[in-house]
């Protein structure tokens, strides 16, 4: 399951990677044409905007993959290890419910209600910038599913531990001089 998972995540890793590419090069292109020839693109800023739509789509995909969304779980850590982990299976099962009716099956139907609809400067409709919502809804209740039979075997914690920033040292206070920062310069 974690090997699923893992070629799931990696797969829009490269895929948001590709995405921010492009997007990068369209909209270059568009600077470039409104500004140094004085002809601007007529596609390159439709296409931009689609290419930013799913790259939010699927770079939120890959973040919920790597557990990395924003969670509001001080309350939660603060109960016994059976209550966390019986908090967490319900905050899955919640998820996949929004990932699927939400965006699954609404993404579904504004893509398929958008389908008839042009957009004026690219030879596609205006589906194509809906139908991101429901592939990446079925990406994110794939990985709440993955995380929830995790947390419910108890392969995975309830709650990913928080990893806390290396506390600055101070020069003058420092008893061991290794743990003293210099940066490019040599300096302290």
């Amino acid at each position: 399951m974690t090997t699923t998972k893992f070629v799931l995540s990696r797969l829009l890793g490269v895929l948001s990677v590709i995405l921010f590419a492009v997007l990068v090069c369209v909209t270059v292109w568009q600077v470039f044409t409104r500004q140094v020839l004085n002809d601007p693109s007529t596609w390159s800023e439709e296409l931009s905007k689609i290419l930013f739509v799913w790259l939010s789509f699927i770079g939120s995909a890959f973040l919920f993959g790597e557990r990395g969304h924003i969670a509001v779980d001080f309350v939660a850590r603060k109960f016994p290890s059976a209550v966390q982990k019986a908090l967490a299976v319900f905050v899955q099962v919640v998820i996949i419910f929004f990932a699927l009716v939400a965006m699954v099956w609404g993404g579904y139907l504004a893509a398929s209600i958008a389908w008839s609809q042009n957009l004026t400067a690219l030879p596609l409709n205006i589906g194509w910038v809906y139908v991101i919502i429901p592939i990446a809804g079925v990406f994110i209740a794939i990985f709440a599913l993955i995380d929830l039979i995790s947390i419910a075997t108890g392969k995975e914690p309830p709650y990913p531990d928080i990893e806390e920033p290396e506390e600055p040292v101070n020069l003058e206070d420092a008893e061991d001089t290794s743990q003293v920062v210099l940066d490019e310069g040599g300096r302290k």
